[in-house]
């Protein structure tokens, strides 16, 4: 099975969730607009859903090999 047809409620208990603004791509002057999603940190896969119950994740990154650490400050709210 397809890591991104992995439902919210079938990753279980996650490491880390919430809300986060990710750009998407766009053609226009200005560049992508950015748009929320639920991401969801799950060892070392991050799931990307665009809300709290999806049934499909939009998108799925691979961390393994890299380090995460919780970010001390935003500049955008």
């Amino acid at each position: 099975m397809s890591r991104r047809r992995v439902s919210v409620k079938d990753l279980g208990e996650a490491d880390c969730q919430g809300w986060l603004q990710r750009r998407k791509d766009g053609r226009s002057f200005l560049g992508g607009k950015w748009k929320r999603f639920w991401f969801v940190l799950k060892k070392s896969s991050l799931y990307w859903y665009g809300d709290k119950m999806a049934e499909k994740a939009e998108g799925f990154i691979n961390l393994c090999g890299f380090s995460i650490e919780q970010a001390t400050g935003c500049r955008k709210r």
